[in-house]
């Protein structure tokens, strides 16, 4: 084989194993992680201590970026458009992911666009109204609401948002009418709440108000029990055992990552996962880690299964986009 022949195989091998052999190096510089929410929220709880641990791991920084607007969409749309290579990966809850794209349009495909890693952890969130309202349980709450049907105002991050839904699917489940008070987020709703302006709220912010005797914790939000508030049941145990509706927390890259990459950051992340440190940290911060990080095929699963339901809830309660 004349020489010139030989030099342009080799050059031809060598670049065939190139991709290869960048999925055995990677990471081998900084990997962004992007938020699609402002700073300071539920997602950095988790997202910069993961980071942190990633950064030490891997030996190569994973740098937070903070993409807020739109209820999550335009850091999800970003993440979608980047290179599908494992240097963008995003941290989000399900919002964008899962309740956004039945709600109205938005510009990615989740089922299409997204790659799941890894689902981390959930917040654990609370049902509690103004103590002025005289109830102390989720049954007697219900039975006041139904005596009074539309006196009676919950309050959310905004419409379309998970806390927003949670009241919607306790109307539908209760049979009972309540009025919906859209916030730009739960730090303006908090002090009306707190006020008694308005009655009552699903959220995570809730619960130092409630250990204050500012506000009467009704029902825990999770498949288990605050351990705080042992005495508090959760809203399954209240009589409502299909009320399905967490607050969760998951890793996704964009869709052609390659596996190989998409099994490395899965491993890691499992591993920090079941640091007991690490959910010691995330349970201090409001958060419940699973008993395993669910696996990519897992969390998809889970995707299309939440997103018939948000899509049910949205449907039925005639939820319409602001």
């Amino acid at each position: 084989m004349p020489g010139i022949w030989r030099f342009a195989l080799a050059v031809l091998l060598t670049l065939c194993a190139l991709p290869a052999f960048a999925q055995s190096d990677y990471p081998n510089r900084p990997v962004r992680i992007i938020i699609p929410f402002p700073a300071a929220g539920s997602t950095d709880n988790i997202a910069r201590p993961l980071a942190e641990r990633l950064s030490r791991a891997f030996g190569q920084q994973f740098v937070i970026e903070n993409r807020g607007g739109a209820s999550g969409t335009l850091g999800a749309e970003l993440m979608a458009r980047s290179a599908p290579d494992g240097y963008t990966i995003m941290m989000s809850p399900q919002t964008p992911v899962v309740v956004l794209p039945s709600l109205r349009k938005v510009g990615y495909d989740a089922a299409k666009d997204f790659m799941p890693i890894a689902r981390m952890s959930e917040v654990i969130t609370g049902f509690a109204v103004h103590p002025s309202l005289g109830v102390t349980t989720l049954q007697e709450f219900i039975a006041l609401a139904k005596r009074h049907p539309g006196k009676y105002t919950f309050v959310s991050a905004g419409v379309g948002s998970i806390t927003h839904l949670r009241g919607e699917m306790l109307k539908i489940l209760a049979g009972i009418e309540l009025l919906h008070v859209p916030y730009k987020g739960n730090g303006e709703a908090l002090p009306d709440l707190l006020a008694g302006h308005v009655h009552a709220m699903f959220e995570a912010v809730i619960f130092p108000y409630v250990k204050a005797g500012k506000l009467t914790l009704l029902a825990v939000v999770d498949d288990e029990r605050h351990p705080d508030f042992p005495n508090v049941p959760t809203i399954k145990e209240s009589g409502f055992p299909d009320y399905d509706m967490p607050i969760w927390f998951g890793a996704y890259a964009p869709r052609g990552t390659p596996a190989a990459i998409i099994e490395k950051l899965h491993r890691e992340i499992s591993r920090i996962h079941d640091d007991k440190e690490f959910g010691a940290r995330l349970m201090a911060l409001g958060m419940r880690v699973y008993a395993k990080a669910e696996t990519p095929e897992e969390m998809a699963k889970r995707i299309a299964a939440q997103t018939i339901v948000f899509a049910d809830i949205i449907r039925k309660a005639n939820v319409q986009a602001e």
